[in-house]
């Protein structure tokens, strides 16, 4: 390999070389020799400076930059972090930092291969680029992480819908060897000057907010790592149709009447028999085989809705969506069709949500939640008196809110148990939201919830949940399982 220094004199020697023999021969004078040669030196010389610089520029371009997306690297990221601080601090501008660690980017590796791991990042970072405005940085800190610094986000809600709006834009399937494949990302955020005046502070309050949503998930959902055998093993159960529904009635505490059911998914393995979801919903939900089966459950609840309305009762139906499919378009308008083809009203169909991480429900799809809301389907919030649950109530369009089981328990034992369902009911009442009580195993339980302020109950003491054909025989003979409160 010849290097460009040697190539940008070669030229000159070889000229040089040539006037030589023209001035021995008398063909040329000296003097003007001499001046070519040196102005030939001076060229030669600004052409070796520009190769040179050129060739530093690129070197650092290549320390600061990502080689896989081209993206800005972390100690780029932290250069322009420390540029908004410094004009920050002349102007008294605000700005974001926002963390993003991809969900479920590792199963992608395992089961697609790595090129298209490649793939799915170089597609992701576009996309990132696309979703914020020019003057803001998009960075690649990370194998699966990311970072945005946003120069024009001010506050807490700005914050919010810019997480939002990132959050849309990555769930948008990606095809891969005529493989579509979705994923989702863990984000935090930190903004200037509350939450940090140094680059390292901002950074790392926005990393600790995004690894405590990470937490939230895995705890919420009490999942470690995606099985992928699950997940293919649960594509041929869905196949083969072995999903069932069962369902759990919702009561009034005040006089027992049955007032809805929770529709559950199942699976009828053929030889083990019935399967606990538990087994494969933390493993489903991280695909985009969670909207199918979402869609195969709420379409089995209104048809049971419909045919309980068809035996003189009239109930509502609860369906559990994953917090991270709530705002998904395509199940909406899947829940739309279902709505119009049942005939059932779409004020008994309540969506029921787990929210996680922090600020949770501001940054969800507004539009879709409008869709929802327009409709007239309800949404509840599911295990209610969570850290994340509580901070939702501010930002989602609820309807109801059902305290956790774990408070529930303790009626009857535990005065802080009681103290805290007292306080979440009058809460939820405050804000004009039904409250039920879930995990009712108890007549004390039942009458405890009642003087603490709960409107409905839900739990094995008065049913356990059961196929429709049982919940039918139950609503004849058995309703209402539960006298009246003395």
């Amino acid at each position: 390999m010849i290097d460009t220094r040697r190539k940008a004199i070669w030229p000159l020697g070889s000229t040089v070389l040539v006037l030589t023999a023209l001035v021995g021969g008398g063909l040329l004078d000296r003097t003007v020799v001499g001046a070519a040669v040196a102005a030939g030196i001076v060229v030669t010389s600004c052409i070796w400076s520009i190769l040179t610089m050129r060739r530093i520029h690129a070197a650092e371009s290549l320390a600061l930059r990502d080689p896989l997306t081209g993206l800005p690297n972390r100690t780029l990221l932290n250069e322009r972090v420390e540029q908004a601080l410094r004009r920050a601090r002349r102007t008294g501008e605000r700005f974001t930092v926002v963390a993003l660690d991809l969900d479920g980017f590792k199963e992608i590796n395992d089961i697609r291969g790595h090129r298209a791991g490649d793939e799915v990042l170089l597609r992701l970072a576009r996309t990132l680029e696309g979703v914020v405005r020019e003057s803001d940085t998009v960075a690649r800190v990370g194998g699966d992480e990311f970072a945005v610094l946003s120069l024009g986000t001010r506050d807490e809600d700005e914050a919010t819908v810019l997480v939002g709006r990132l959050r849309h834009a990555l769930r948008s399937p990606i095809e891969i060897d005529r493989v579509s494949v979705e994923i989702d990302a863990s984000m935090g955020w930190a903004l200037y000057p509350g939450d940090g005046a140094t680059p390292e502070e901002l950074l790392g309050r926005a990393d600790g907010q995004m690894y405590a949503t990470k937490r939230d998930i895995n705890v919420e959902t009490r999942r470690g790592s995606l099985d992928a055998g699950i997940v293919r093993e649960f594509e041929t159960a869905l196949e083969r149709n072995e999903l069932v529904v069962h369902y759990q009635p919702i009561l009034r505490l005040s006089d027992g009447s049955v007032t809805g059911v929770e529709a559950l998914v199942r699976r009828f393995h053929p030889q083990r028999g019935v399967v606990s979801p538990a087994e494969f919903i933390p493993h489903v939900e991280r695909t985009a085989l969670i909207r199918a089966v979402t869609i195969f459950v709420a379409a089995d609840a209104l048809r049971t809705a419909r045919e309980i309305q068809e035996h003189g009762r009239h109930l509502g139906v609860s369906v559990n969506v994953p917090y991270r499919a709530i705002d998904d378009p395509e199940l909406a308008a899947g829940l739309e069709g279902l709505l119009t083809t049942s005939g059932v009203s779409p004020s008994d169909l309540t969506l029921e949500i787990v929210p996680t991480g922090p600020g949770a429900g501001g940054e969800l799809n507004r539009d879709v939640l409008a869709r929802l809301r327009a409709l007239g389907i309800r949404i509840a919030i599911d295990d209610f008196g969570r850290a994340s649950s509580l901070a939702a109530v501010r930002t989602l369009p609820l309807d109801q809110i059902k305290i956790d089981a774990s408070f529930v328990h303790g009626l009857g034992r535990s005065a802080a148990d009681a103290a805290v369902v007292e306080s979440l009911a009058r809460l939820g009442h405050e804000l004009g939201l039904e409250v039920v009580a879930e995990g009712v195993e108890t007549r004390t339980c039942w009458d405890l919830a009642f003087e603490l302020g709960c409107d409905l109950a839900q739990g094995f003491y008065s049913a356990a949940p059961s196929t429709r054909e049982a919940l039918l025989e139950w609503l004849r003979s058995g309703w209402p399982a539960v006298t009246q409160v003395a």
